[in-house]
């Protein structure tokens, strides 16, 4: 899963590419099927500022984990691996708990979008890996 393919000057790592598609397709999808107002209004406000916050801690938690990496190589292409991962769902706990506490969201709300957010998510990342790893094996085999 950690093949890459080079586009131009730009190495393209398959990992990132099905996961920036799973996150568009997770928003297009709740943006299509949430029915309930307030869930969709929550979503739309929160659901990228989640993305956001994975990103980040997922690039740069190298500096909590290897800080000696930063003075020994290029820092621009280093990564946290999934222990990054894991601090950036850690970070979007924090964000949902102060979201219930100091904005007064309606717990059921969080609840029910961190619940219907990670099952679309896992099965979109699945399918997407299937159906990319699929086709770039077709196009390998030519």
């Amino acid at each position: 899963m950690y093949d890459a393919f080079q586009l131009g000057p730009f190495t393209i790592q398959y990992f990132i590419l099905v996961s920036v598609l799973t996150f568009l397709f997770t928003y297009f999808i709740l943006d299509a099927f949430s029915k309930d107002h307030h869930l969709n209004v929550f979503l739309k406000k929160h659901y990228w500022t989640f993305v956001f916050l994975l990103f980040i801690s997922y690039k740069f938690s190298v500096v909590l984990f290897r800080p000696e990496l930063l003075l020994t190589t290029n820092w621009f292409f280093l990564t946290g691996g999934i222990r990054g991962v894991y601090v950036g769902l850690f970070l979007i706990l924090i964000y949902l708990v102060w979201i219930v506490w100091v904005k007064n969201e309606s717990l059921k709300n969080v609840l029910l979008s961190i619940t219907v957010i990670t099952c679309l998510f896992a099965v979109l990342f699945q399918l997407n890996k299937i159906v990319i790893l699929s086709l770039v094996q077709e196009v390998l085999q030519i």
